[in-house]
């Protein structure tokens, strides 16, 4: 059994047990879904529709916002885009009214990206442009790459190609810091296919082929089947139709595991190409129906629905108006005959009729008027109660937005608690600096300091699993471990403090009944302010000192603290401090802020030639400089991460 069978056995045996909760219920049948998505859509269709009826039948609106984006991807792989945009809109709907700005920001990505399939790039831009300020808001970093990756490819398709390089350049680097395979060969392709329109082949196929590399590495067959086609392209442009029959040949191979119509549709039409270079016009011809008879389908069928309802719609109107014209002349040329013929007494019973005639209109169109009136006014009556529930709505949502924002002051408060005060460590270490900036209004940074006697004072830079409210719960858990491992269990070793922490941490995630593998990375010193020694111990965090304005890097064990496969010691180092000697200790917020000209990641390498500049200044000029250099650097992007850093001259 494979391990896609495996999973889904799993999945399958999660989704019917008694024993499991409707939201496990319904995680199962999404992920079960998903894993169809690109082999079996009709599956992953029928499958929506379970996620739809039982999210509606436990009333989870959150939920069912889901299943319907479940089920538009399903029409959107089959190529029923209408019928997929009428359920990403659903989806849509339903978090705009629950305030989830993911889930809008989600759902305006998947309309985007399906009116980047439908070549209508002006209003795919609308959606996306929308989608990247949502993530970039809510901090989303795998939304923005996502995002940014879908506006360069709308920009390639207008044409502009200095936009669509820019933005290709950044996503990229975000899916490089995010470590995601598929967003690198999906951005790498993007560049390639940026190149290929501006028909630089040479300089596109280095890009193309790597991207093929690593889709074919990690198994993305949808991504292997559209870069091969890519592939097959620029060599056909390139005149060497023999390579890319190779590859267009591989690609269509992989379609009839991986059935799809917009990638088929991408397959055939360059194997159209490729068969006409090399003469034998009978496949060119049978691939060029396959991709006609596909566009057809994807581009023209609902199209042509609507403009046929409409011809139809028109020609019945049209008849309508000439038979009440021809009725009417009929009735003129009879009403004169009788008026030539008859007698005066024939006018007077004309005219009765017609006074008759008078007064039925009258009644009909009095009819008519009032039941305009009727409908108008009920109408009206819906738009008040509309605009009453939507104000009413607004009130609920300013009232819970004002309580959140009320728990996360207080949660704030708590956090400040944790926190040392600023007179304690000036006290103590009065040649120091802290640089504390939240991504948030609560952070999982957080700073450590605690005076074991007159001359040892342990100080610590940590960095918590996520940020703000989540992370600021972790930090506290992990704040309390600090405090009890020196407080309770007196241990004054740098390393042994870390091992300590992380059993009492590990022990108090435990209680938990769902698995927790939260944690913190930390950079702790002990100094001894008499004998200039210092100790030292890092979780994934270093610790620097530059001595002569050149940089000395004591590098951390590669394990957080908290749950981890095979625990090993943390290892104390020490190291005889000399005069003028400057420490830094820090987490990776400030190194891995976006901005800059290019708005690329500052980097460690950039952080370490800033801090040798700044080693010869006065530790409060060398904070003023620090912040005023994350400033300039992060521009009017948004903070990615929590900030911590610590500065001591000696």
């Amino acid at each position: 059994m494979n391990l896609f069978s495996q999973r889904a056995d799993s999945l399958w045996a999660l989704y019917k047990s008694p024993k499991s909760h409707d939201t496990t219920k319904l995680a199962a049948l999404y992920e079960l879904a998903w894993d169809l998505l690109y082999t079996n859509p009709d599956s992953t269709f029928i499958l929506g529709q379970k996620q739809l009826e039982l999210a509606r039948e436990k009333k989870l609106r959150k939920l069912e916002s889901k299943a319907m984006n479940t089920i538009g991807a399903s029409f959107q792989v089959r190529g029923n885009y209408v019928k997929a945009i009428e359920s990403y809109q659903q989806c849509l709907k339903i978090m705009e009214e629950l305030g989830d700005n993911r889930g809008i920001a989600a759902a305006m990505g998947n309309i985007g990206s399906l009116y980047i399939d439908l070549k209508d790039f002006s209003k795919a831009l609308g959606y996306q442009m929308r989608c990247l300020k949502l993530v970039q808001q809510i901090g989303n970093i795998e939304g923005v790459a996502s995002s940014l990756n879908n506006i360069s490819i709308i920009y390639t398709g207008l044409r502009d190609y200095d936009q669509a390089i820019s933005y290709a350049e950044k996503s990229l680097d975000m899916y490089d810091l995010l470590k995601d395979n598929y967003g690198i060969a999906s951005a790498n392709g993007n560049i390639g296919n940026l190149y290929f329109e501006r028909n630089l082949f040479e300089k596109a196929l280095p890009y193309q082929l790597k991207a093929l590399a690593l889709a074919n590495k990690e198994g993305y067959t949808y991504l292997s089947i559209t870069t091969g086609a890519e592939i097959g392209n620029t060599y056909h442009k390139m005149k060497k139709n023999d390579v890319a029959l190779k590859y267009v040949n591989e690609a269509e191979r992989l379609l009839k595991k991986d059935p799809d119509a917009s990638a088929q549709m991408a397959v055939s039409s360059v194997l159209s190409d490729v068969y006409q270079a090399l003469g034998n016009y009978k496949e060119a011809f049978r691939n060029y129906e396959i991709t006609q008879r596909i566009r057809d389908s994807l581009f023209r069928g609902d199209v042509q629905k609507e403009l046929t309802q409409k011809e139809l719609q028109m020609e019945f109107d049209k008849k309508l108006v000439a038979d009440s014209l021809k009725n009417a002349d009929e009735k003129k040329v009879t009403d004169a005959l009788i008026l030539a013929k008859n007698t005066q007494i024939e006018k007077d019973r004309i005219q009765k009729f017609a006074l008759y005639g008078g007064l039925i209109l009258l009644f009909v169109g009095g009819g008519v008027m009032y039941n305009r009136f009727r409908i108008i006014r009920k109408q009206k009556e819906i738009i008040e109660l509309k605009n009453k529930e939507t104000e009413e709505q607004k009130i609920i949502i300013e009232e819970k937005q004002k309580e959140i924002l009320s728990s996360i002051s207080y949660a704030k408060r708590l956090q400040e608690a944790i926190l040392p005060p600023m007179s304690l460590i000036r006290e103590n270490l009065p040649e120091s600096f802290v640089i504390y900036k939240p991504k948030d209004i609560v952070a999982g940074d957080f700073y450590w300091i605690e005076v074991v006697n007159r001359d040892n004072i342990l100080i610590a830079a940590a960095d918590c699993t996520g940020h703000g409210v989540p992370g600021a719960m972790v930090s506290v858990v992990c704040s309390n471990a600090l405090n009890r491992t020196v407080k309770e269990f007196e241990i004054t070793d740098p390393g042994k403090i870390l091992d300590k922490t992380r059993e009492l941490v590990v022990e108090t995630f435990e209680r938990s009944e769902t698995e927790v593998k939260d944690g913190m990375d930390i950079s702790l010193c002990l100094l001894n302010k008499k004998t200039k020694v210092l100790e030292w111990a890092g979780a994934n965090n270093p610790l620097w000192i530059v001595r002569n304005e050149k940089i000395i890097e004591f590098k951390p064990n590669k394990q957080t603290i908290g749950k981890v496969d095979k625990p090993s010691k943390y290892e104390t180092h020490k190291v005889k401090l000399e005069k003028d000697d400057n420490i830094y200790i820090f987490t990776d917020g400030y190194a891995d802020q976006f901005g800059g000209p290019n708005g690329k990641k500052f980097k460690h390498h950039q952080l370490v030639d800033l801090m040798c500049a700044i080693s010869t200044l006065t530790i409060n000029e060398q904070k003023v400089k620090l912040e005023k250099e994350f400033t300039d650097w992060k521009g009017d992007l948004e903070q990615v991460d929590d900030i911590c850093v610590i500065g001591i001259k000696i």
